[in-house]
């Protein structure tokens, strides 16, 4: 063998051993499981296949949990990871699950709406895999995730996604985007049968009000904003308003012609009233530099805070008190918790007494202080998603 073909096989070897290197985390990101302890108040929990049972077996399936009170109010749906890149959503319904005390009505919590994106980040990103989130018995951890289905689990991409049902044509990658494909439909793609299926359970379930928990680049203009469906418009202005003792929050009406949007179809072919929360996430502005936890954690960016002297951003940045993952969480909580509270005040017969911590309470203790020890819970409350 010649020093030409040496050279070759070294290379190759080494790109071998590269590739297996990346190919065990990639597995390890797909099947890591996090770890939650449920609040005294939870009852059961389901999987989403059981409102479309071909989901069944797929990583479209994920687990949905119920708090039910057994007694008589409104039926409130949360949920996160529409989009797991923007983790803050996920985290803050693991914190209400791990802390709602309940009175009368029910809450269907969902952490995980789209699993599959979960389990993979966004290609050629190069961002970490996991969040790290400290607490006083050490730390929990958190996937990131992609923003659209794993292309795993669904693919080939088409040209151009037509909408269904409005035939409106989209980005083609908004195939594999949950919060592009609703209503959805039961024989569609992966990701319109997940869609197809949380209508199912809003429709089943007759939930009350759903709440879809985001987060938005600093630099696009729907940012620290309620976007609601047109039955919901009134419930998200007062809600805004009563925001503003402890945080910025504007509102939205969801536009009719722009479809596939939970804000848009899930309040046209259901009874629910449907609100989007959007959080600032400087996590995902082009304009930032080095992608790392640390970003994700503190919020802390020099461009950032450049683009926001220069008069570019959408909402309040500065590096000094920047966008942290417990400001982002808790502006979710306490929109969550502002909506139910107009929710009540419109009707009062289906009122739903409950309690979570919010804003004030995340910034004065902590995220980590709220997420329990799972090896010192009940073991009945520990579950792993």
């Amino acid at each position: 063998m010649n020093g030409s073909n040496i050279r070759k096989l070294i290379m190759l070897l080494a790109f071998l051993v590269i590739a297996g290197f990346a190919a065990a985390e990639f597995l390890d990101l797909r099947h890591y499981k996090e770890t939650v302890v449920v609040s005294e108040a939870f009852t059961e929990k389901r999987m989403l296949s059981e409102w479309l049972p071909n989901l069944k077996n797929t990583w479209g399936d994920t687990p949905v949990y119920f708090y039910d009170s057994g007694k008589p109010g409104a039926t409130v749906l949360i949920y996160g990871g529409a989009h797991p890149y923007e983790p803050a959503g996920s985290l803050a319904v693991y914190v209400i699950m791990e802390n709602l005390k309940l009175n009368n009505g029910r809450v269907i919590l969902v952490p995980r709406a789209n699993m599959s994106a979960s389990t993979q980040g966004i290609v050629g990103h190069a961002y970490p895999q996991y969040l790290h989130i400290p607490t006083s018995w050490g730390q929990k951890v958190y996937r990131i995730g992609d923003r659209e289905t794993a292309p795993l689990d669904q693919w080939p991409d088409p040209f151009t996604y037509v909408h269904y049902p409005s035939g409106q044509n989209l980005a083609y990658q908004d195939l594999r985007n949950f919060n592009r494909t609703f209503p959805g439909r039961p024989n569609g793609t992966l990701t319109e049968r997940m869609s197809y299926a949380f209508m199912e359970l809003i429709r089943n379930e007759k939930v009350d009000l759903t709440i879809d928990f985001h987060e938005a680049s600093l630099m696009y203009p729907v940012v620290d904003t309620y976007v609601a469906h047109q039955r919901a418009e009134d419930l998200a202005f007062m809600a805004a308003m009563l925001c503003q003792a402890e945080m910025p929050m504007r509102s939205e009406v969801s536009p009719k012609n722009l479809r596939g949007l939970t804000h848009r179809e899930v309040g046209d072919y259901s009874e629910t009233l449907c609100v989007l929360v959007e959080t600032a996430e400087p996590f995902i502005d082009r304009v930032v530099g080095r992608v790392t936890e640390q970003l994700m954690i503190d919020g802390k960016d020099e461009f950032l805070q450049r683009a926001a002297e220069k008069g570019l951003l959408y909402t309040d940045y500065d590096i000094n008190n920047a966008q942290t993952i417990d400001t982002r969480v808790g502006r979710l909580l306490t929109s969550a918790i502002e909506l139910i509270n107009v929710f009540n005040m419109m009707y009062p017969d289906r009122a739903i007494d409950l309690w979570f911590p919010r804003y004030t309470d995340i910034i004065t203790n902590g995220m980590g202080y709220y997420l329990h020890n799972p090896d010192e819970a009940v073991p009945s409350r520990v579950f792993l998603n």
